[in-house]
């Protein structure tokens, strides 16, 4: 959107838009640091109008449906929310995040958020000076932990199969979290840029050489200094990273991150698709001999009803078009009428 419209851009005043989101239909989304301002243009019962949500709020949700997602801002004393086109709702959720982790004090007014990283049950957060992650069903709320860059003593990155383990360590603990090996290239690069970059060091072996150095010089308990008796104060879940990631996760805390930034509705259809996708030559294999497969394989009536099933999935699917295009109108219509347009 070049331009906000002109009652937007009065709702908004001199405050810095951190992006601005055209939901269609003439509707736009323009997010602030201090709160969302939610536009819709004249529609069939009402006028144009402006709704603001305020940043500073206890919880961020998203509830998302296959072509609408509800986002939520809850407190104590009210819960407000609004609607938009799934297709448009990660990046205002990514501009909203940044918003709520300022107003409530998360992250300093001035600090880069470097990256952003939601997953079904994780919200990983990448600033200039900590990593923040809130695990949970909500985007965000004040159950969230954050270390900063300055007190890590270590930082790894375990590939397996199917997951990589990002190893977080400090001091008092050492923290493990899963993400799916699709994400785990954009996720370590994030890190990666920001921890370089607080530490002046361009790779993981000068980082462990900053840490080493860091170790040697910490006087231990009877005044010595070393690595060696650092390394002995340490809690036993400090250890080797060299065990499996099994007898691990029973002395360490770790999250298991799905990639599916999906609602629950969508996955169970793509599980149906995927269980229903059995090769074909199975279909005719028969409880006793082959002989009977190759008959009924060859029978017209197989063909014929082969064709009539064809014909009515396809009947199916254009229900299916026409029933979702008439439930987006109703669903417009129910929007409208709960903001009173």
């Amino acid at each position: 959107m070049d331009a906000l419209p002109e009652l937007l851009s009065e709702t908004v005043g001199n405050a810095t838009v951190v992006d601005t989101v055209d939901i269609g239909g003439g509707d736009a989304v323009a997010v602030t640091h201090r709160a969302t301002h939610v536009y819709r243009s004249d529609g069939l019962l009402s006028d144009e109008s402006v709704e603001t949500f305020e940043h500073d709020t206890d919880r961020l949700s998203v509830r998302s449906k296959r072509r609408k997602s509800e986002i939520h801002l809850e407190d104590i004393d009210s819960e407000r929310s609004f609607t938009v086109a799934s297709k448009v709702a990660d990046p205002i959720v990514e501009a909203m995040l940044e918003g709520v982790l300022r107003t409530t004090g998360a992250i300093g007014a001035d600090e880069e958020v470097i990256a952003q990283f939601r997953f079904s049950e994780l919200t990983f957060v990448v600033t200039g000076t900590q990593l923040l992650e809130h695990v949970g069903s909500a985007v965000w709320d004040g159950d969230f932990d954050a270390v900063e860059h300055a007190d890590l003593t270590g930082l790894d990155f375990e590939k397996g199969s199917v997951a990589t383990q990002v190893v977080i360590e400090t001091d008092r603990r050492r923290r493990r979290v899963k993400v799916p090996n699709e994400h785990a290239g954009g996720v370590r690069r994030a890190i990666q840029d920001a921890v370089f970059g607080f530490y002046g060091v361009s790779s993981l072996e000068e980082l462990r050489a900053e840490f080493s150095a860091a170790a040697e010089s910490e006087p231990g308990p009877d005044g010595a200094i070393g690595s060696d008796q650092a390394g002995n104060d340490r809690p036993s879940t400090d250890g080797p990273r060299t065990g499996s990631s099994e007898s691990d996760a029973s002395e360490e805390t770790e999250q298991f991150v799905s990639a599916d930034w999906t609602s629950a509705d969508d996955r169970d259809t793509e599980t149906t698709a995927w269980n229903t996708g059995m090769p074909e030559e199975r279909s005719g294999i028969s409880g006793s001999t082959g002989e009977a497969s190759g008959d009924g394989a060859s029978d017209p009536d197989v063909a014929r009803l082969t064709k009539q099933v064809e014909a009515l999935s396809e009947q199916v699917e254009h229900q299916t078009e026409l029933i979702e295009s008439q439930g987006e109108l109703i669903e417009q219509l129910v929007d409208e009428l709960r903001r009173g347009r």
